[in-house]
């Protein structure tokens, strides 16, 4: 009894004693941010056409109207929409993260994902979830209030912790439909993978033909994402397992030219980081990010 009391107690003080990791907490949303402004500035052009015909009306509830009013503005002009959202990521990249500017940031997220919804993909989806959990990651303003500062630490290191479940339930809902799909398990969905010219890449065609690869590349896809749900809760397995997934992710992005999806995931990599982790860089890589 007293041990089960004291593991509670260890846990408890875990989630209100400080800010979990606010340096790699930072550096993750940071990564965020830069990463949607890149999605932005690259999309803009494509924007202008995609608008003519993705006509968005504002709901008739108050509520709605207010969730979506950065989409029907984008309707109207999608210069302007883009232009405010490029203004307040540089200002939010600037600044401690704060609840105004997470929250800010969710809602613009999600709005991008409705303007972009017919060319939106997966990457798109994970951008938008990962950027709600990030709504409770402010460390400031500071209260003076004992019991308001023991909340927002709460919120804050549990906001961290539905961050990465979120990243693990990717790949355990990913591994699980694999593993149970006989196309993965034999190695026809990689062959089936090779043959959509519009996502594969050119430069290897004929490289992955062979059965016995693709069932090899096959099982090790399956094996990787099951395996990262239970090795990255770890500290002996935690780096090694984020080093090979970013390979993994690197190897998809090369293969079948999936960038933005690529480096989402390698971007969710950061929130499973410790501040230690990030003491080990030099010291002027250390400023540079930060």
């Amino acid at each position: 009894m007293v041990k089960q009391r004291t593991n509670v107690l260890t846990i408890v003080d875990y989630w209100v004693r400080d800010f979990n990791n606010p340096a790699t907490v930072r550096l993750f949303f940071r990564a965020l941010l830069l990463l949607t402004f890149v999605k932005i500035v690259i999309l803009w052009p494509f924007s202008h056409n995609v608008m003519i015909h993705h006509n968005i009306t504002l709901p008739a509830s108050w509520i709605g109207k207010l969730v979506f009013a950065p989409s029907f503005l984008a309707n109207v002009n999608v210069d302007i929409f883009y232009g405010v959202s490029l203004v307040f990521l540089i200002i939010a990249f600037l600044l401690r993260p704060n609840y105004l500017t997470t929250g800010l940031f969710f809602w613009l997220t999600f709005n991008l994902y409705i303007v972009n919804l017919p060319f939106a993909n997966g990457a798109d989806l994970v951008l938008f979830m990962l950027a709600f959990w990030c709504i409770p990651l402010a460390s400031t303003p500071t209260f003076k209030s004992e019991t308001l500062t023991i909340v927002q630490k709460a919120l804050y290191n549990s906001g961290i912790t539905f961050l990465q479940l979120q990243i693990v339930f990717i790949y355990l809902v990913s591994g699980w439909d694999k593993l149970n799909s006989e196309t993965w398990r034999s190695g026809e969905a990689i062959d089936y993978i090779t043959h959509l010219s519009n996502l594969f890449n050119p430069a290897f065609v004929g490289m992955i033909d062979d059965p016995s690869v693709q069932l090899i590349l096959s099982w090790i896809t399956i094996i990787f994402e099951l395996s990262f749900v239970i090795l990255i809760w770890f500290d002996k397995t935690r780096i090694p397992v984020l080093a090979i997934g970013v390979l993994f992710h690197l190897f998809i992005w090369i293969v079948m030219t999936l960038p933005d999806f690529a480096t989402v995931m390698i971007i969710s990599y950061i929130i499973f980081l410790k501040d230690s982790d990030y003491q080990r860089l030099p010291p002027r890589l250390r400023q540079l990010l930060l």
